[in-house]
């Protein structure tokens, strides 16, 4: 009986044993109860992420990193070593967010904490292609920048113990130029403030300016209508244009055949016909000139005709005499 009940203390303690690495191999995102997605990043570098860790979309882990290889001799289009790929297992809603510009790029929980992945869905039309791989962004390396730093302190190391008085001279120009600066903007600092403020206004006119014209080339704006009616006529002068000029060739073609034909006498003959008309316009315009003074006379009242225009007494008698002669013709023949 008690060895019954030993087995079944022990029993039950390797199952809450098994239940609970399950249960934390769980939360540490080893295990998934759903089906998952693969997903491929390319690296130049892994950034201390390693197989396993985490990779979340907003923040949300939606899968983990499940293998990572090395591809030594592989490189971009860029020429650009790219020995690293991370095969990803992530969950399908996320995998089906990425677009062809989605991004993928290394972060870690805290300032020194845990490396993980995390991905940046994009914005283009088209979503990202079935087993098509993603270009990753690589973390910034640490041990690079030290080395750069390092240069940099080896050659103004350098630059000191060759010419230390080349460093005193260059502070003390800084020194003077700063100076000088100071100086200046203390002087005409009321010009400093007219300009900032005409720099602001026109900044603001400028703002004013390209908000015009987004909005002028909107579809139906009138920089959109002026480009429609551009592309209009460009096309009715493709179309067009063609016909033209065949018939303007074919004009030309008469007109030497005709010219052509002519000969000297022809010619001279023209140029007398062109004397001709020439001269007689000279006497259609000396004629249309008097015309002009005669009517101009008359409108003043000057001679007869001017009198019968302008005096409406004269008009009258005129008016009466001939009705008087048409009821009495005899009256030109002899007197009463």
């Amino acid at each position: 009986m008690d060895e019954r009940r030993l087995e079944l203390k022990v029993g039950a303690l390797v199952l809450a044993t098994v239940v609970g690495v399950i249960a934390l191999l769980w939360l540490m995102g080893e295990l998934t109860l759903g089906s998952e997605a693969g997903l491929a990043v390319d690296f130049g570098h892994t950034g201390n992420v390693v197989e396993g860790a985490p990779v979340k979309l907003g923040g949300v882990q939606v899968g983990r990193v499940q293998a990572i290889r090395l591809l030594p001799e592989r490189r971009d289009s860029q020429g650009r070593p790219m020995p690293v790929r991370m095969d990803l297992a992530v969950a399908p809603e996320a995998l089906g967010a990425l677009r062809k510009d989605a991004r993928v790029t290394v972060a870690t929980v805290g300032i020194l904490g845990e490396p993980y992945l995390e991905l940046n869905p994009g914005s283009a039309q088209h979503p990202l292609g079935a087993g098509e791989a993603v270009r990753g962004t690589d973390a910034p390396r640490l041990d690079l920048l030290a080395e750069q730093l390092s240069r940099f302190v080896e050659m103004l190391s350098a630059m000191l113990e060759k010419d230390p008085e080349a460093v005193t001279e260059l502070a003390a120009n800084v020194s003077r130029l700063t100076k000088t600066l100071d100086r200046m903007l203390t002087e005409n600092e009321g010009d400093v403030k007219v300009l900032a403020s005409e720099l602001a206004a026109a900044s603001k006119d400028l703002r004013q300016l390209a908000g015009y014209a987004r909005e002028s080339f909107q579809p139906g704006g009138k920089g959109a209508r002026l480009l429609e009616d551009a592309a209009a006529t460009a096309a009715v002068m493709r179309s067009e244009l063609p016909g033209l000029t065949k018939s303007a060739g074919t004009t030309l073609d008469s007109l030497a055949a005709v010219t052509g034909a002519l000969g000297p006498e022809d010619g001279q003959r023209v140029k007398v016909a062109l004397e001709r008309f020439t001269n007689a316009a000279g006497q259609l315009e000396g004629i249309a000139a008097r015309a002009d003074r005669v009517l101009a006379k008359i409108e003043g009242g000057e001679g007869t005709a001017g009198a019968v225009l302008q005096d409406p007494t004269l008009y009258n008698e005129l008016r009466t005499l001939v009705t008087d002669l048409r009821k009495h013709p005899w009256k030109v023949l002899w007197k009463d």
